[in-house]
Formats: structure tokens, sequence, C-alpha cells
């Protein structure tokens, strides 16, 4: 399978588990969850994916959303992180570590600032399709998680592992 297929291949199934999230909220988050590390487990084990970069990619995701939350930036109807929340971030950084390999070689201030607005527009539609709300101007929240976002961005494509296997363009 060539590689172009390959990436719609992965960006499909990035989207079905995102889809299941965000517009099934709760009545599918354990299934988003459970498919979210299926998947992680098939290419790690199929495939060779590193779990230790992508294990802290989540717990930085994870972590950057606690703090969105605890300053109400993002207001969910549970007093935690929702479970298809963290089926979002397994997920999401299971497809950066493949997206990656396709990202290098272009300038990172523009993958940074592309990967900000689709964070952030990410989010715009969590926000109309009621899976979350916010206690500030929409504006400013866009504004604060776009810049979440060109960070956490910047941090995937350039800080990859020199020994990191290219585990997507190999098999």
């Amino acid at each position: 399978m060539s590689s172009g297929w390959k990436l719609v291949l992965v960006s499909s199934w990035f989207q079905v588990v995102w889809l299941l999230s965000v517009v099934g909220q709760t009545r599918f988050q354990w299934l988003a969850l459970i498919l979210s590390i299926v998947t992680i487990l098939v290419s790690h084990r199929i495939l060779g994916l590193r779990l230790k970069s992508l294990v802290l990619l989540v717990i930085l995701g994870i972590a950057i959303d606690s703090l969105n939350t605890f300053a109400n930036l993002l207001v969910f109807d549970t007093d935690v992180l929702p479970v298809w929340l963290v089926a979002l971030w397994l997920i999401f950084s299971w497809y950066a570590f493949y997206l990656k390999t396709f990202l290098i070689p272009y300038p990172i201030l523009l993958v940074s600032v592309v990967g900000g607005l689709g964070g952030a527009m990410s989010y715009l539609a969590g926000f109309k399709l009621g899976a979350v709300s916010t206690q500030y101007p929409m504006l400013v929240t866009l504004g604060v998680l776009f810049i979440e976002w060109v960070l956490i961005v910047f941090l995937i494509v350039r800080y990859p592992r020199p020994n990191e296997r290219s585990w997507t363009h190999e098999t």
C-alpha cells in the first residue's frame, strides 16, 4: 500500500474515533476508549510503534486540558475530564506519531501554525456540537487553544527521537 493511501486510511480511522468521541460523547466513550487502546497496542505489536513518546504526549495533553478545565476555559458535564476526551488524546497521540513523518520536511513554523489552527478548530467543533463549553468569550478561548496547539504541534514535529523507528513507512 502506498504511503498516500496509508495516510488516507490512518486519517480516516482518526476521524472515526474523533466522531465517536465528540458526537457520541458519553454514549460511545467506552467504545472510543477501547478502539484507541486497541489501535495503539496493535500498532505497537505489529508496526513497532514506540509507546514511551506516545504516553508522554497523552500525559501532556491530559495535563493541558485539565488546566484548561481548572481555569474554566473548557467546561464539561463531568467534574473530571470525560472518558471520551482521554480517548481523543490517545488516538490523537497515535495519529500524531504517524503524521509527523509526513510533516518533518515542511517548515516547522508553518506546520505549527496550521496545526494550531486545526487544534483550535477541533475544539470549536466540540463547542458547536455541545461536547464542551467555556466561560470566556469564544475568541479568547480559541486564541488560548490556538497558542497551546501551536506549541503541542511544534513539540511533536521538533522532537522526534533519532532512534525512533519510522514505523509508518517501513511496513
